[in-house]
């Protein structure tokens, strides 16, 4: 494994460093969040409780929960003096269950560990030397994703390349903040929290300046922001995959949602952009500035995916106000087009044409609905006008393709009619054109009774 090759401190040298350091101070400060995972709390813990190498204390943090989360917590940590509970009344989030619980830590180091989730029994054993020995003030550490959900399996190996992604060596100062928060460079690193180890005194002063206010889900996004915004160094380690990550518990992985849960979300998503571009704005680094920018249509992304992937018809339909609402008619054009030039040019691409019942048809109906608004970015302009050609082309190939299929009918049903004719002379005792054909059709004409009575005398004589 290359992080043992990484290693520099052995368990001894880590103990005695903190020793050196005065009266016993817990090398990690493991801060747990917990609301309603009374299924997974215990697990959780227990992954904790089995640690060995290095001293450590765990906070827990019940978020209010309304079921038996912390009944549960307090059966499986009774006795054991490294487990400290704070138990919330009213329940403020997860980021300001971090944020307590981090301001309440000891640790030489502060890990979150979601409590859905575990950590590698290995994890103190292995990350302790390493973290004494650098002293980085962001180290991340790998995850192996563990589906709980049949319809995330073919998900998994997807989700842990994109957790797993290492650094070539440490990146410091600014260059931090933009292998998370721009395309400057790829692979991107996530901007996930629950896979890093902070630095104990970083991590509070960070968590000290963040806002106490709620903050809804991608809370994550924010957090990091500030935190990689804030560092001088950061590395990765990923090939120790210190956190067993299960990928369907919570609202992880790829469910459906109503239109209220979405609705939420692209609020939650408005409100962190506004922090994180609050923070921006009180630094002077342009860097800090771009990244919030990028941040932001990173924000809009989601939301569009979300929007296509997470609602169904009616939800589509309801929440397009709300994001007009939240985001400004911008955005809502901006996802509405981006979605539908790609799905017009997918079926380009594919030479075919949707259906009328197609969700193409559906969204464009959503789009129109949204002409009498006006959108302020010329660009967006010009997608509107061109999804607007796309559906022009689709409606005059479509009269196109209809008429050349009502033309091939009228062919075939010629052709048909040739066929039965050919048939037919070629059953009759005079050819076309002799005298006898003409004296027969002047006495007995086509389709006329007596020639249909003679055709039948004729047909029973044959018998």
């Amino acid at each position: 494994m290359l992080l043992t090759t990484k290693l520099s401190l052995s368990l001894k040298t880590t103990t005695e460093y903190l020793r050196r350091k005065g009266p016993v101070v817990p090398l990690f400060s493991f801060v747990v969040i917990a609301y309603n995972v009374s299924p997974y709390i215990e697990a959780c813990l227990n992954s904790l409780k089995n640690q060995q190498g290095a001293e450590y204390e765990v906070i827990i943090v019940n978020d209010a929960s309304t079921d038996d989360t912390l009944d549960v917590i307090r059966d499986c940590v009774a006795g054991d003096a490294r487990f400290h509970v704070i138990d919330k009344k009213i329940n403020g989030g997860a980021h300001l269950a971090r944020r307590d619980g981090v301001l309440a830590s000891t640790g030489q180091f502060v890990v979150f560990v979601d409590g859905d989730d575990e950590l590698s029994s290995s994890f103190c054993e292995l990350m302790g030397p390493y973290v004494v020995a650098h002293q980085t003030d962001i180290v991340r550490f790998g995850r192996r994703v563990i589906s709980t959900r049949i319809e995330n399996d073919a998900s998994v190996v997807a989700n842990e390349t994109m957790f797993n992604v290492s650094l070539p060596g440490v990146v410091e100062n600014k260059s931090i903040l933009l292998h998370i928060f721009s395309d400057e460079y790829s692979p991107r690193l996530t901007w996930s929290i629950i896979d890093v180890a902070l630095r104990g005194e970083f991590a509070r002063t960070c968590f000290r300046a963040m806002t106490s206010e709620h903050l809804g889900r991608m809370q994550d996004s924010y957090e990091m922001f500030v935190l990689c915004a804030s560092a001088h160094r950061f590395e990765t380690i990923t090939d120790f995959q210190g956190l067993h990550y299960n990928f369907g518990n919570g609202c992880s992985g790829n469910t459906k949602e109503t239109a209220a849960q979405f609705v939420a979300m692209q609020f939650a998503a408005k409100q962190l952009n506004d922090y994180v571009v609050r923070f921006a704005d009180s630094t002077d680094s342009l860097v800090v500035k771009q990244c919030a920018q990028w941040l932001e249509k990173e924000y809009v992304h989601i939301i569009g995916n979300d929007w296509i992937v997470r609602l169904d018809e009616d939800g589509q339909r309801a929440s397009i106000a709300n994001i007009v609402e939240t985001w400004g008619t911008d955005v809502a054009y901006q996802i509405l087009t981006d979605t539908l030039c790609a799905k017009a040019e997918w079926f380009i691409a594919q030479g075919e044409l949707p259906e009328q019942t197609d969700e193409f048809y559906r969204w464009f109906t959503i789009l129109t609905s949204l002409e009498a608004e006006h959108a302020q970015n010329s660009g967006l302009v010009e997608k509107r006008e061109k999804v607007h050609e796309y559906e022009r082309q689709f409606h005059t190939e479509k009269i196109q393709r209809e008429r050349e299929t009502e033309l091939r009918k009228e062919q075939e049903e010629f052709e048909r009619r040739q066929r039965i004719e050919l048939e037919k002379e070629s059953r009759r005792r005079f050819r076309k054109g002799t005298l006898m054909r003409k004296l027969s059709d002047m006495i007995l004409p086509e389709n006329s009774l007596r020639r249909d009575l003679v055709s039948v005398i004729t047909m029973r004589r044959k018998k």
